[in-house]
C-alpha cells in the first residue's frame, strides 16, 4: 500500500460517511483517481474490510479490527524513511528515552536524522504538543539540549508504546519452548490472541527501558487492577523467567494491564465491586457540576448505575493511553447534541479531579450512555393530531395510521372529516392534512400543511415532510426561533460569519455576550464541520430563553474551513434549562438539519427562504 492509499483509508477509519467533494478536498485528486485509490485499498483489504458507496457517499465497513491495525503498523513500520515528520518524531523520543535525564543537543540530533537544524526544532514543537498529552515534557536547557521529563515514570512506557512502537519494533525475542509457555499462561487468563500480543509488546518495552536505566512506578490511584491473583500467578512466573530481573509493582500493572481494561472471566467480583464504589465517589463530584452546566433534570443515580462499569474500565484504558476497542466514528455525537455536551463536561471535569486525560474518541461511547438516559428521560407521551379529509377508504386511512406511528412512534389523534368546510371549522391544530379532495394549492389549512393522500407510499418524502411539520408546530407554539441570513459583502471567513451571525442575535436580545465566548472556545476544542458542505455549530445558552434558537447562514459561495468546505451553518443555542419538551424538540431540528443537508430540493427551498411565510415552504417540490 502506498502512502496517498494508507492516508485515505486512515481518512476512512477516523469518519463515519464521507461524501466525494470531502474525499475530493481533502486529498485534492480528480474522482477518476479516488475511484482508481479506492479500488487498490480494497484489494489490499481483501476479506478484511472494503469501503463501499451508497446513495453517493463513501464508507469503511470493517470485518475485522485486529488484521486493520496490522496493516496500519506494518506500513508505518516499513515505510522508515525521515520525509515523514511523524517518524522523525517517534525517532527522537527513541532518542531522548535512552538517553534518560541526559540532554542532547539538537544539532547532533539533526545530524542523526540527516535534517536541518530547523526541521528539528519544528519536530520538537509537535512532539512537545504530542508527549504533553500523556504527562511527559521536553526540557531544554541553553548550550546542553533537550532532555524529557515527567512527574510520573510509567508514562514513559506509554509513550514508548503509543509513539515509538509505531514505528520501531519492540519485539520480545523468545525460543520455542519460552514462547509456547507464555503464550499458553496468557491465553488461561484471555483466550485472546490480541492480548498475548498485547503483553508480549509490553513485556518488551519494560526490557528495553531497564535497559536505558528507567524502572517505571505504579500509575495514579484511580487504577484497579480486576483479576484474581490467582489467576495470573503461573503467568508472572513464567515472564519472571523471561525477563531473569526482578520487577517491581509498576512493571507488573503495565504489563498486565491488558487483563484489566475489560471485563474476564478471570476477574475477581470483589476487586470489580471495591473498584466500582472508588467510580462512585469519583463521580458524587463530577455529575453535580455536569448538571450545573446544562440544567436536564436526568436521573443521575440511575445513569451511574447504567455506567460505572464502563467509567471503571474507561480509567484504566485512560491511564495507560489505551483507545477503545471497536470504531464509532466521533460524528455520531453530531446527532446527539445535548449527549455530547453532557459527555465532554462529564470528562473533563473527570481529568480535573483525578489528573487522567482521556482520548478524544472516548467521547462517542460517553456519549451513547448520555442519549439512552435522555431517551428515558423524552419517553413521556405526546399525541400528535393528524386529519385526513373524505373520500377515503378504511384501508387507506388504518395504512396511513399505521405509517405515521412507525415514524413518530408516539400516540396518534386522527380526525376524520367529511369536507374542508368541517376541517376549517375545527379549532385544532394539526401536523398534517390528508387530503385528494382538497385544492393543492391551498398549501395550508388553519395553519396545518395540506398532502396527497398518495404520498404515504413515499416513506423517505412522508418522513422529510413530517419532521418539517414537527419543527415547525414548536415555531409556532413558541419553543423554537429559526431564522434565515443570506451572508452578503466580502468577508467569507467562516468564523467571522458565525461571529456575524451570533452577534445579530446578541443585538436583538436572543443571546448574550457569554454565549460568543462559549462558541469561541468550542471551535478551539473540536471541528463542527459535518459532510455536504453544512457547519453545525451548537453552544449552550445562558440567556434564560425557553426555546431553541436555529440561525441558518447561506455563503453566496463555498469557503474552506478546516479543510472542508462549508456551504451553509446551522447556529443553534440549546437552552441551558432543557425539559424534556425542550429536549424532544432538539432531537427535531437535529432531524430537520440532516434532512435538509441530504435532499437538494429543501436545500433549494431553504436558499429562497421567505422569512414571512413559515417553515413549512421547505415542502414544495418534495
Amino acid at each position: 500500500m502506498d502512502r496517498q492509499n494508507f492516508e485515505m483509508l486512515d481518512f476512512f477509519i477516523k469518519n463515519e460517511a464521507l461524501a466525494l467533494e470531502e474525499i475530493q478536498t481533502r486529498f485534492n485528486t480528480s474522482r477518476v483517481t479516488i475511484a482508481k485509490n479506492i479500488r487498490e485499498i480494497n484489494k489490499e483489504l481483501d476479506g478484511v474490510a472494503k469501503i463501499n458507496v451508497n446513495k453517493s457517499k463513501f464508507y469503511l465497513t470493517i470485518e475485522d479490527y485486529a488484521a486493520v491495525v496490522k496493516i496500519q503498523t506494518n506500513f508505518l513500520k516499513q515505510d522508515l524513511d525521515f520525509n515523514d515528520p511523524n517518524k522523525r518524531q517517534a525517532a527522537i523520543l527513541q532518542k531522548l528515552l535512552m538517553q534518560n535525564q541526559k540532554y542532547i543537543a539538537l544539532d547532533d540530533l539533526a545530524s542523526e536524522l540527516s535534517v536541518s537544524h530547523g526541521t528539528v526544532n519544528n519536530d520538537l514543537k509537535a512532539l512537545k504538543e504530542l508527549v504533553a498529552f500523556y504527562g511527559v515534557t521536553v526540557q531544554a536547557r541553553p548550550n546542553n539540549g533537550i532532555r524529557l521529563n515527567t512527574e510520573h515514570l510509567y508514562s514513559y512506557a506509554v509513550v514508548a508504546r503509543n509513539i515509538v512502537a509505531k514505528y520501531y519494533d519492540f519485539d520480545l525475542i523468545l525460543n520455542s519452548i519460552f514462547d509456547s509457555e507464555l503464550t499458553g499462561a496468557v491465553k488461561e487468563v484471555d483466550d485472546n490472541n490480541d492480548t498475548v500480543t498485547m503483553v508480549k509488546r509490553n513485556i518488551s518495552i519494560i526490557v528495553w527501558l531497564r535497559k536505558y536505566g528507567i524502572q517505571i512506578n505504579k500509575p495514579c490511584r484511580y487504577y484497579h487492577e480486576v483479576v484474581r491473583s490467582e489467576m495470573i500467578r503461573k503467568l508472572k512466573k513464567v515472564i519472571s523467567n523471561i525477563v531473569s530481573e526482578t520487577l517491581n509493582d509498576g512493571e507488573w500493572e503495565f504489563i498486565l494491564y491488558p487483563f484489566n481494561i475489560k471485563k474476564l472471566s478471570a476477574s475477581d467480583d470483589e476487586l470489580i465491586e471495591y473498584a466500582l464504589n472508588d467510580v462512585g465517589e469519583l463521580m458524587k463530584n463530577v455529575f453535580p457540576v455536569v448538571k450545573e452546566k446544562l440544567d436536564v433534570n436526568l436521573d443521575f443515580d440511575r445513569l451511574l448505575i447504567e455506567l460505572r462499569y464502563h467509567l471503571l474500565f474507561l480509567i484504566n484504558r485512560a491511564i495507560y493511553g489505551i483507545k477503545a476497542e471497536g470504531v464509532i466514528s466521533s460524528s455520531i455525537l453530531n446527532k446527539y447534541p445535548v449527549a455530547a455536551e453532557l459527555a465532554q463536561e462529564t470528562l473533563m471535569l473527570m481529568t480535573k479531579e483525578t489528573g487522567i486525560k482521556f482520548n478524544k474518541n472516548e467521547l462517542s461511547y460517553l456519549g451513547i450512555y448520555f442519549q439512552m438516559e435522555l431517551e428515558e428521560y423524552m419517553s413521556s407521551p405526546v399525541i400528535y393530531r393528524i386529519a385526513i379529509v373524505k373520500p377515503i377508504s378504511n384501508g387507506m386511512r388504518k395504512f396511513i395510521i399505521e405509517q405515521l406511528k412507525e415514524l413518530l412512534n408516539e400516540n396518534l389523534k386522527i380526525d376524520l372529516f367529511n369536507s374542508q368546510l368541517e376541517l376549517e371549522t375545527s379549532s385544532n391544530k394539526y401536523l398534517l392534512i390528508f387530503s385528494n379532495s382538497l385544492p393543492i394549492e391551498n398549501k395550508l389549512v388553519n395553519k396545518s400543511p395540506v398532502i396527497r393522500l398518495n404520498s404515504v407510499f413515499n416513506q423517505g418524502t412522508l418522513r422529510e415532510r413530517l419532521q418539517i411539520s414537527l419543527v415547525d408546530e414548536a415555531i409556532n407554539n413558541g419553543f423554537c426561533r429559526f431564522d434565515v441570513t443570506k451572508f452578503t459583502g466580502k468577508d467569507d471567513s467562516y468564523t467571522e460569519r458565525v461571529k456575524q451571525l451570533i452577534v445579530h442575535e446578541i443585538s436583538i436580545g436572543q443571546l448574550n455576550e457569554e454565549f460568543l465566548n462559549d462558541w469561541i472556545k468550542r471551535e478551539r476544542l473540536s471541528s463542527n464541520i459535518l459532510s455536504s458542505g453544512v457547519a453545525l455549530p451548537h453552544v449552550i445558552d445562558k440567556s434564560g430563553l425557553n426555546r431553541i434558537l436555529v440561525t441558518v447562514g447561506l455563503f453566496n459561495k463555498p469557503v474552506t474551513y478546516d479543510s472542508r468546505k462549508v456551504k451553509v451553518v446551522f447556529l443553534v443555542a440549546i437552552p441551558y434549562k432543557l425539559d424534556a419538551n425542550l429536549s424532544r424538540i432538539l432531537a427535531q431540528v437535529y432531524d430537520l438539519i440532516r434532512i435538509i443537508a441530504t435532499n437538494g430540493n429543501i436545500f433549494n427551498n431553504l436558499k429562497n427562504y421567505d422569512q414571512n411565510r413559515g417553515l413549512i415552504q421547505l415542502m414544495e417540490a418534495i
